[in-house]
């Protein structure tokens, strides 16, 4: 942290708070939100197969796993997306996939996961995206486009070993990065207003 902020110095940058993501009120409010989620249904339980690193003995997060691009036929790229054409896709999806760890090649085995509903909500996400005004046309465009071709249950969970916060009532299943990190905004939103008596949240949402 304290290196971080010393080369952002370097450069003029300065921060009205600078916090991290694994912070107890990012935990908090991922957990709350996680769990307001599961009482409105939002939330489902499902066994998929995984890739599975029989020389590390783990199952492989996205970015621990490498391959070709199944759009583009671009080599070496991760497990989530390919950095060439853009394209989104599961790790599954990948050509030639190898460990990024061992360089071996992976086994699928089942594994429990936690997916968000995320079609349920296809109206409610176009709707504000194009009347909240918060949205620039060119991500509009690009946004719509995914909820016309279809959005899929979000896989929000990772196996043990990961890093983070662990999922409420699980020993080995974690949230997966992209769940909690942009809560972890919130959080270093709510951090900063305790940092200072005049600051709540209501005065940022009430401005």
């Amino acid at each position: 942290r304290k290196n971080h902020l010393a080369d952002f110095e370097q450069f003029g940058i300065e921060f009205d708070e600078y916090y991290s993501t694994h912070s107890p009120e990012n935990k908090v409010l991922s957990e709350t939100i996680f769990n307001h989620a599961v009482d409105k249904g939002a939330i489902q339980k499902r066994t998929i197969e995984q890739y599975f690193s029989e020389a590390e003995a783990i199952f492989l997060p996205d970015r621990f796993i490498k391959g070709t691009c199944p759009k583009c036929g671009a080599e070496d790229q991760y497990g989530d997306a390919c950095e060439v054409c853009g394209t989104v896709y599961a790790p599954t999806d990948l050509i030639d996939p190898v460990c990024a760890l061992s360089g071996t090649t992976p086994i699928l085995k089942e594994s429990e996961h936690y997916f968000f509903k995320l079609p349920s909500f296809s109206a409610e996400i176009k709707e504000w995206i194009l009347h909240s005004g918060a949205v620039q046309d060119d991500v509009k465009a690009k946004a719509l486009e995914w909820i016309e071709s279809g959005l899929k249950d979000w896989d929000i969970s990772r196996d043990a070993p990961y890093f983070g916060f662990l999922i409420p009532g699980t020993t080995d299943k974690y949230f997966y990065v992209w769940m909690d990190a942009p809560i972890g905004y919130l959080a270093s939103l709510e951090h900063h207003c305790q940092q200072h008596d005049d600051l709540t949240l209501d005065t940022f949402w009430n401005p």
